[in-house]
């Protein structure tokens, strides 16, 4: 069968997202509700001596790192399915999740939609978080935790930036470009929030709390999401095609894993459907985006080989 092309094939791809979406994203508001819930519990167990900081430390990780994918939702605005009346659930979750992420959340829509416009093209914000080797992201978010708080210094004593090693002065530099002026107005009080948290905290006897239950997690997190959502789905990062820009890569456990973004093409190609409908849209359009050329690799690519050789 020859592929489906021009009209034809954004008619057919219509019919087979249209049952997938239009539903309040109740699952996302029981995630960041269980997200938020599970953190305060180890931070209140924390301070009873209930449990060991070696112990609520990764617990921290788990709950923090998990309300990216409410925010992630926010974004595209399926928690409240599209209805302009309940925009405010999109921005409420959206804000909350971000803030215990160390995350503007507005910064954050207008960078991942840039993202999705422009994936792995040379003005794509997310390349230069995302692109290279894992190394080269647990070397990035190690500076990102130590420089974060240090931003709304920087920017009052400009001084300060010449102790930067020139190069990271220019990557930083080259950051702010892509991201855009709009984004680095919308993260600044957000960071003056959190710097303030952190020394306020600390300053009244919270610096256990502040430090290793909510702002070193968040970065382990955020390393974890970075390999995930940003360096797994676009490897090597180099096409820039409809049905080429990322690709569906799973493997045993991936969508428990990356919560159904092993299936990150569709999202890329429909990124109204929840992220916890797309393995079944998969399920529903895979022979179709395999006549399109599209990047299919690991358990996917041979489940989908089976399926056609099988009489």
């Amino acid at each position: 069968m020859e592929p489906r092309t021009g009209t034809d094939r954004l008619l057919y791809e219509r019919s087979l997202v249209e049952p997938y979406v239009g539903s309040i994203g109740w699952r996302s508001i029981f995630n960041i509700t269980w997200c938020v819930l599970g953190w305060t519990s180890i931070v209140v167990l924390r301070a009873a001596g209930l449990i060991p900081l070696w112990a609520a430390i990764p617990l921290a990780v788990v709950c923090l790192q998990a309300c990216y994918m409410p925010m992630h939702e926010s974004v595209h605005k399926t928690l409240s399915a599209g209805r302009p009346g309940l925009r405010w659930v999109d921005r409420s979750v959206g804000a909350l999740a971000g803030w215990l992420l160390c995350e503007s959340f507005s910064a954050h829509r207008i960078t991942h939609l840039k993202h999705h416009t422009q994936t792995n093209g040379e003005t794509d914000p997310d390349l230069l978080n995302s692109k290279g080797s894992p190394r080269d992201l647990v070397f990035r978010v190690i500076v990102g935790l130590i420089l974060y708080p240090l931003g709304p210094v920087m920017a009052a004593v400009p001084a300060l930036r010449r102790l930067l090693p020139r190069g990271l002065a220019s990557r930083l530099a080259q950051m702010a470009q892509l991201r855009g002026p709009e984004a680095g107005t919308a993260a600044k009080p957000v960071v003056l929030s959190h710097l303030a948290v952190l020394i306020v905290g600390s300053a009244l006897g919270y610096a256990e709390t502040v430090w290793l239950l909510w702002y070193l997690p968040a970065w382990i997190g955020r390393f974890w999401l970075s390999l995930v959502f940003g360096w797994l789905p676009h490897h090597p990062h180099s096409e820039t095609g409809r049905y080429r820009d990322t690709r569906i890569f799973t493997f045993i456990g991936s969508t428990f894993l990356i919560r159904g973004h092993d299936h990150h093409l569709l999202h890329h190609l429909f990124p109204v459907v929840p992220h916890y409908r797309l393995r079944a849209l998969w399920v529903d359009m895979s022979h179709h985006l395999a006549e399109q050329g599209a990047r299919i690799e690991g358990r996917a690519a041979t489940t989908l080989r089976t399926t056609r050789t099988s009489p």
